[in-house]
Order: C-alpha cells, then sequence, then structure tokens
C-alpha cells in the first residue's frame, strides 16, 4: 500500500476507529513476554517514556521513517534498533513534546518541523520498567539526520511502502545460554528490529492497513 504524505497525513488525523492495540502489538511479541493489564502497571507508577514515528518524504517523494541503532554500553537496550525517543522529564509538561524533544537530540532534525498528529498504544518494557507512549509525527521537509553519537550508533532510515509489504521475520537469540525464536523485521546485514520497537511498528503497520 502505498501513500502520498499529504493524503496519509489527513487520512491519520480523521481517523475516528479503534486503535489496533494490545493485539497488534502481541503479534510481534517475544515469547518469553507476558501480557500486561495495562491499569495494574500504571498503579506500579513506572518510569514514562516516549518514541516518535517520524514519516518525512525524500528526495524521489516516497516515505519514510528513521530508526536508530543505539550504542553498545552497559544496558538492557544495548545495541538494539529502537524508535527514536527517550525518558519523559517534568519541562516536557506532556508525552507528545518528550517525543518531539527526544527525536530531535538523537538524530538531529528541528522540533518546529515536527508536527505530532496522533498516539499510538502505550507499552510497557519490564527490562527496564518503562511505560512507553508512541506517537506518530510528520516532518516538514527532507530531513538531514545527524546522530547524536553518545546514544546513537547509526540513523537508519526504513522505507514504509516496503515497511508495509515486508511480512515480519523469525530469527533466533540467545538468552542465559538458551536459544528463542523471536519474531520482527529483518533489516538484512544481520539487523532486525524486535521486542518493544517491533510491536509498537505492529501497531502502525495495521493502522494504516486500516485507513
Amino acid at each position: 500500500m502505498d501513500f502520498y504524505i499529504d493524503e496519509l497525513k489527513y487520512k491519520l488525523q480523521n481517523f475516528e476507529g479503534e486503535l489496533p492495540g494490545q493485539q497488534a502489538q502481541m503479534k510481534l511479541s517475544p515469547p518469553y513476554r507476558h501480557r500486561f493489564d495495562m491499569e495494574e502497571i500504571k498503579k506500579t507508577n513506572p518510569k514514562a517514556a516516549a518514541v516518535m514515528i517520524m514519516l518525512y518524504e525524500n528526495d524521489e517523494g516516497d516515505i519514510e521513517f528513521p530508526v536508530t541503532l543505539r550504542q553498545t554500553y552497559q544496558g538492557v537496550h544495548s545495541n538494539q534498533i529502537s524508535l527514536p525517543g527517550g525518558s519523559f522529564e517534568p519541562e516536557d509538561i506532556e508525552l507528545s513534546r518528550t517525543a518531539v524533544r527526544e527525536t530531535c537530540e538523537e538524530i538531529g532534525v528541528f522540533d518546529e518541523d515536527i508536527e505530532v498528529i496522533t498516539q499510538l498504544t502505550e507499552l510497557y518494557i519490564p527490562p527496564s520498567n518503562f511505560l512507553v507512549y508512541p506517537f506518530i509525527g510528520f516532518y516538514d521537509g527532507h530531513p538531514d539526520f545527524i546522530a547524536q553519537t553518545r546514544e546513537v550508533a547509526e540513523i537508519l532510515p526504513i522505507d514504509l511502502g516496503a515497511f508495509l509489504r515486508a511480512e515480519p521475520a523469525i530469527f533466533e537469540r540467545s538468552f542465559f545460554g538458551l536459544k528463542v525464536e523471536i519474531p520482527g523485521y529483518d533489516l538484512g546485514g544481520n539487523e532486525y528490529i524486535w521486542g518493544a520497537t517491533a510491536m509498537i511498528l505492529n501497531e502502525f503497520a495495521e493502522l494504516v492497513e486500516m485507513l
């Protein structure tokens, strides 16, 4: 399914249906992940974060969005592919602002050029105890990405049309010496989008298919 960027923006702005939600997220869930009750999770006061699916038109007129390869560090999300985003700060006031601020910091775009359109379903990430709020935004113009090298090793543009046509892949990862088959998106070169990012993107894909 291919869109022009103005058409996609209009349809997302005027979407009045029910989001695909947790059901869509769980289709790309690792097999060891539990299904969480969001209302119960919120009572435990988890840390809040926000991420951005930032859509833009490239020089050829195709719609893309960036994901980032995290740097290698001592942490549970080291060297993973993620959507740009990060932790809520009190000065953000609202989570959509967190998504914009962190996106600008991580990939070097300008906040005045990002228009937040809608929010997807929040997702709990147990290893880091974050409740993540995903947002869809549009970038006005062709972004010149500059990676914040402290956190981001590489910025990877994803073609929206190719992403929507792709079938999720199954690949193996080792956890504590055990091999586990995990669903995700194959980016080639032994790079996969999996875990929370894949779950968020699957809800996004199902939403776009509904438009």
